[in-house]
């Protein structure tokens, strides 16, 4: 299947996703999104534009491991692809006049009144480390859901940044951002940066604004790779692939088992006032990951719907 101007240049984006048992109610099938929106929360990323049209997921079911393959992605087996974006390259300050965060969690601008304003978007570190003796971080920019009337401005503003970067990302339309504007989504924007510098091939797509989450999808998870393909040739945005997971608010705790026998218990990433919180978990180096476990706030096991992520 293909995704039009959902896909992301250079690679192929699927998403993996666990979902109880709201994903019961998908309907197979292509967009319109009625049936997403019965079945819970949806997931978009757009290539060329800011605001684009549904590119849904393969959808597993927690616990049922039914795949329902939906246009956009190409799921495989029990589980989805993984996200293999395309080059690097290109710089651009994280926010104009402001410093890298020394620590995930750690906000580079919010806003002093607590209000949430659609034109200026709160940016988190949510992962980083070290490759190559290069610091690499994984920063997730928040953008609030703006009123129809703002709509337009706050897609050229997200435009713009991604633009810089890479100039082939064309700009939005208004006609078309107001066709596809969405009043109880948030914006949001993940990308990568290099020693400071921003790297291409980013991921844009929208989680439900605070108050907008059905609450049958308080206990799951999405999430998908980001790096490079040695199956496919591409280069990532950076050197080595990254697991990059949304968790709800009732996901209480994530346990990563690797095949050195390791265990690793990733901490959640606060963005501002979403629902959902981050978690990265970059690869190791001649190891792969043995099983992913999911737990609620009560320390309940919570079915894994066949995750592989950084297992092949």
């Amino acid at each position: 299947m293909t995704a039009g101007n959902n896909e992301m240049p250079g690679g192929d984006m699927a998403v993996e996703l666990g979902l109880a048992a709201a994903a019961a109610d998908v309907k197979i099938g292509s967009v319109p999104v009625e049936g997403i929106l019965a079945g819970g929360r949806r997931i978009r990323n757009r290539r060329r534009t800011v605001v684009g049209a549904l590119a849904l997921a393969s959808v597993v079911a927690l616990g049922g491991g039914t795949v329902a393959g939906l246009n956009g992605f190409a799921g495989s087996g029990s589980t989805a692809q993984a996200l293999q974006a395309g080059g690097s390259g290109g710089a651009l300050p994280l926010v104009p006049g402001a410093e890298a965060s020394a620590a995930p969690g750690a906000a580079a601008t919010t806003t002093a009144t607590g209000v949430r304003d659609p034109l200026k978007p709160v940016r988190v570190v949510i992962g980083q480390g070290t490759v190559d003796g290069k610091e690499w971080q994984l920063w997730e920019a928040l953008w609030p859901v703006a009123p129809k009337e703002q709509a337009y401005a706050q897609a050229l503003a997200v435009w713009e940044e991604r633009h810089a970067v890479d100039p082939s990302i064309e700009k939005p339309t208004e006609a078309f951002v107001q066709q596809y504007w969405q009043p109880t989504e948030d914006v949001v924007n993940t990308y990568a940066t290099l020693d400071g510098a921003r790297q291409k091939y980013d991921r844009q797509g929208s989680y439900p604004a605070p108050g907008h989450l059905d609450p049958r999808m308080a206990n799951t998870f999405s999430g998908g790779v980001l790096g490079p393909s040695a199956k496919s040739g591409t280069p990532g945005p950076l050197p080595i692939r990254l697991a990059v997971l949304a968790i709800g608010p009732d996901v209480g705790k994530v346990v990563v088992n690797w095949s050195d026998g390791g265990v690793a218990e990733p901490k959640p990433v606060v963005v501002e006032d979403s629902p959902y919180r981050m978690v990265v978990v970059p690869e190791r180096a001649g190891l792969k990951v043995a099983a992913w476990h999911f737990f609620d706030k009560n320390g309940v096991a919570l079915p894994d719907a066949g995750t592989r992520l950084l297992s092949e």
